[in-house]
This record gives structure tokens, C-alpha cells and sequence, in this order.
């Protein structure tokens, strides 16, 4: 299990492959463990990073900002301790928002960039925000793994789902509700047309969180393009590995 100091953070992560580097961010309430079916489908010459983001998983750093521009300095840290100078980018759901933030901010570091289930790119409606729900999730396993099964509804409930639950449900209550803020706060909306490298938006038919609207609103503010995989939920990466892998690839080799 591999470790880096990246600025005031001891970041655990996985990876899988050689070759040119892509780096996959995971959502809130979730670690690098939610990319091993992808990390598994790599093809020949890619080289896959997935690391737990700050206050999750196996990482080690202080409670300090958890919006979203940080961890994208987070990874950005990550890649320079790394010793990676561009990179593939893949996130899910917050994970995306963090790949998109640090392809705005620093458009020479990513050779393409790939949103599954993106946020809301003109704030999260304040209809949704919640914290004390959060705060209930986190003090209440039961109601956590109840709702975070409504986000991948077609995953098996076997021992790789109850470790995600249980390593999801893991994470710092800073983190959730710094992650829960950022998504209310976070406003890029159509300066985001200005990231010049291949991007795509993926969404889930069926999610129940981050709708395919939500998801083509990120496409248009992006200028890229949309594919909606049928039957699944909000969560592809552990849903329909196989058919999100073969979208992924392909816009991968533009990049």
C-alpha cells in the first residue's frame, strides 16, 4: 500500500498499469477502493493512480479546508510528489468537481479530463442542502449504507460492497461537511469552457443524486461531451465497469 508526503498530507493510494498517468478522484463518502474495478479493466500503457482524498481511507492530514479548490491542490501536491508533470484526469461525482477544479487552475497538467457524475457547476440548490442529514449518516451506519446503496443500486450487496460501506462511512465528519459546503459554494459555471483539453461528462440514467440535467448542464459549461449509461445509478465506476472502462479508454486516447 503505497504512501507519499504530499504537503501537510500523508496520502495513501493505489494503482495498477504503466505508462501514461491518470489520476482518479473519488466522491464523498467514499476512498480509492471505488476505482479497483476500473483499476483492474486498464488497458496496455496506462498507468492508474487513485488515492484517498484528505479526512478519507488510509490518508493522514489535518481537518483544515475541505472545498473544493483545496483538494484540488491537494492533488496537485500529489502529482508534483509524485513527480507526474501531465496527466489523465477521472473523477466521480466530488472526485469529479476536484479533477475539474485542478484542470481549470492548472490546464498544463491535464492531457484530457473525464467527469462521472459531476456536481452541480453553479452551486448545489440550497432545496438540497442538508448538513444535519450528514451528521446522521455519519452517526448512524444503517441509515449510511441504506443511502449510499440508493447511489449504486445495481452493485452486488457482497464483501466489496460492505467494505466500501464500511471505509465510506470511515470518513472524517469534517470531510463530509466540508464536502457538503464546497458543493453548495462551488460556482465555475461557464468559465469552465476555457479548459482546453478532450473532456467528456458521464452520467447515470438512474441517479437518484446527480441527474442526467445536472450532468448535461457540467457538459455545456465544459464543452464536452455527454454520455448517459443506461440502467445504472449514480455510481458507474462499481455499477458497469466494463461499459464505463470502454467509454473511458476511448476518450482517454484522444488526450
Amino acid at each position: 500500500m503505497p504512501f507519499v508526503q504530499a504537503g501537510d498530507v500523508r496520502v495513501h493510494y493505489i494503482e495498477a498499469g504503466a505508462g501514461d498517468p491518470l489520476l482518479l478522484l473519488h466522491g464523498n463518502w467514499a476512498t480509492s477502493s471505488w476505482w479497483e474495478p476500473l483499476l483492474a479493466r486498464l488497458p496496455e500503457g496506462l498507468r492508474g493512480i487513485a488515492p484517498d482524498m484528505r479526512g478519507r481511507g488510509r490518508t493522514e492530514g489535518p481537518d483544515t479546508d475541505y472545498s473544493i479548490p483545496s483538494l484540488a491542490a491537494d492533488a496537485l501536491a500529489l502529482l508534483d510528489a509524485l513527480g507526474l508533470e501531465r496527466v489523465h484526469l477521472l473523477g466521480h461525482s466530488l472526485g469529479a468537481g476536484v479533477a475539474i477544479q485542478l484542470a481549470l487552475e492548472h490546464p498544463e497538467r491535464a492531457r484530457s479530463l473525464v467527469a462521472l457524475a459531476p456536481p452541480w457547476v453553479d452551486g448545489m440548490p440550497l432545496l438540497l442542502y442538508n448538513p444535519a442529514r450528514q451528521v446522521m449518516l455519519k452517526e448512524n451506519r444503517a441509515l449510511f449504507a441504506a443511502a449510499i446503496k440508493a447511489q449504486a443500486p445495481s452493485v452486488e450487496d457482497g464483501e466489496y460492497w460492505q467494505r466500501l460501506v464500511d471505509e465510506g462511512h470511515g470518513q472524517s465528519l469534517a470531510a463530509t461537511l466540508g464536502a457538503h459546503d464546497s458543493t453548495r459554494d462551488w460556482r465555475p459555471g461557464d468559465s469552465l469552457r476555457a479548459i482546453p483539453c478532450p473532456k467528456l461528462v458521464i452520467s447515470g440514467e438512474h441517479d437518484l443524486l446527480l441527474s442526467p440535467e445536472v450532468c448535461e448542464r457540467a457538459a455545456q459549461a465544459l464543452g464536452a461531451r455527454h454520455v448517459t449509461v443506461p440502467g445504472v445509478g449514480h455510481s458507474a465506476n462499481v455499477e458497469a465497469p466494463d461499459r464505463l472502462a470502454t467509454i473511458v479508454w476511448q476518450h482517454v486516447a484522444q488526450g
